[in-house]
């Protein structure tokens, strides 16, 4: 409900738990040079107890299967401009789901036999205009 997210949202926020809370820093959870890590938000953002979301476990399998399969494949890395590696500084949408500015990468494939694989795919299943457009007309 809108109380747990906003809940959530303060969690994942408080200045207690995380320095600059509302900077980019995906380095916070690790472990590095001896500093502790900061509390990971997983422990608490699908919820608690009764309240537990029931989604939480094929949420997780399915990033973590998107995210393995494209990292097996491409390599993604930071633009090149004028011969120099242009650095990005990640920037997010307001709202209580939080969604990335558009911002520039170079995607590649690993290699030729990468991209093979990858074209073999998208014979076989071609793309195909989706439905998040529609996502947009809806007002809250």
């Amino acid at each position: 409900d809108q109380y747990s997210n906003l809940h959530n949202r303060g969690m994942m926020h408080d200045p207690a738990l995380y320095h600059d809370p509302m900077a980019f820093k995906p380095d916070r959870f690790l472990e590095i040079d001896g500093r502790d890590p900061e509390l990971d938000p997983h422990t608490f953002v699908f919820g608690f107890g009764r309240r537990v979301c029931p989604g939480r476990i094929l949420a997780d399998n399915t990033v973590w299967l998107s995210v393995a399969k494209s990292l097996s494949v491409f390599k993604i890395s930071k633009p090149v401009e004028d011969g120099a590696e242009v650095d990005v500084k990640p920037e997010f949408q307001p709202g209580v789901i939080s969604h990335p500015v558009q911002f520039k990468l170079q995607v590649t494939p690993r290699s030729a036999a990468h991209e093979k694989l990858i074209l073999s795919v998208e014979q076989e299943h071609p793309w195909e205009q989706g439905d998040g457009s529609e996502l947009q007309n809806i007002r809250c």
